[in-house]
Formats: structure tokens, sequence, C-alpha cells
């Protein structure tokens, strides 16, 4: 009896050993005593892909948002149970690398988009300054040539010697008036006299 259980503790690690790699996937080992084969029963996360092909068939059974569990079946008689488990660790593998590829072009985009928006930080930082201060540098500017420009137009000119002026109020220039008013009366008698 003792040989016999430890045969059997032997082959339990052996076929232990055989389904670690798709541990905590395969619901169920269902024998089809119709077609005389074994069917195993797996549970994939919801958003894994799965396909057949000519020798070993997926059937989904259920799927809600948890995840989906599918029938893995084989086509042809000489396919046993150890292909079945290999073709579910294909499976796994092939889902485990479609994951590791999202994930890396999840973080390359998340990367871009973090140099994208510092860019875009940048660009707008460089815009409102241009906004703020392209004027007032472009009129100090425009205001300095035009400055330069006057001194050299100023000093072009030729100097002329200028005649002082006589600061006149009201009172003066009515007198001046009258004076200018007498002499010219004055002057037309004389003319007639003449």
């Amino acid at each position: 009896m003792q040989l016999f259980s430890h045969i059997f503790l032997d082959k339990m690690k052996i076929i232990e050993s055989a389904l670690t790699p798709t541990e905590g996937y395969i619901n169920s080992f269902i024998r089809n005593t119709v077609e005389g084969w074994w069917e195993l029963e797996v549970g994939l996360p919801k958003t894994w892909v799965f396909d057949e092909n000519s020798k070993i068939g997926c059937e989904l059974i259920f799927e809600n948002e948890l995840g989906k569990l599918i029938k893995v079946f084989p086509k042809k008689n000489n396919i046993v149970i150890d292909d079945l488990i290999t073709f579910v660790e294909i499976i796994i593998q092939t889902n485990e690398k479609i994951t590791v590829k999202e994930k890396e072009f999840t973080n390359s985009m998340q990367e871009m988009k973090g140099l994208l928006e510092e860019k875009a930080k940048q660009f707008y930082e460089e815009l409102d300054e241009l906004k703020e201060n392209s004027f007032k540098n472009l009129n100090n500017t425009f205001a300095n040539t035009l400055n330069e420009k006057s001194k050299v137009i100023t000093s072009e000119k030729p100097k002329t010697s200028r005649k002082p002026r006589v600061s006149r109020n009201k009172k003066e220039i009515t007198t001046q008036k009258k004076i200018a008013t007498v002499t010219e009366e004055t002057e037309t008698i004389d003319s007639d006299k003449k």
C-alpha cells in the first residue's frame, strides 16, 4: 500500500509540474466519453484572445465583465491531454506577450505625451512672452530710430539767425494800430498838399 501511495504521489508531482505554467487558468478536465478524449475548461481575462488550429479547437462557453471561460478540445483522436495543456500554455504566453507590448506602448505614449505637453507649455510660454513684450520692444526700437532720424535731420538743417521776438500784449497792439492809422492819414494829407 505504501508503495502504491508513493508512486501515486510521484505521478501527482509530475502532473502538477506539468500544470504549473497553466496554474490559475485551467478550471477543469472533462472526459468526453462520446469522443473518447479529454477536454479542458480554461478561464481567461476578458481582453485576452485565443484561436484554434487544425488539430485543437477552442470554443467560448461563457463571458462576462470579469473574463471568459473557453473549452479546449482535440479535433483528432491522436491529440493527448499534454498537447491540450501545451496549447493552453501557448494561449497564456501569447497573451502575456501582447500585454507586455501594450504596456510598452502605453508607457511610450505616456512618455511622448509628457514630452508633447512640455513642448506645448514652452510654446505657449514663448507665445505669451512674445504677445506681451513684442510691441513694447518694437515700439521702443521704433521710437529710438525716430529719435536718431530726427537728430540726423536737425543736424543737417543750416542754422539761420533768428530775429528776436517781441512779445506784445493787447494794449501794445491796439496802440500800434492807432499809430499806423494816424501815420497813413498824415501821409495822405501830405500827398494831397503836394
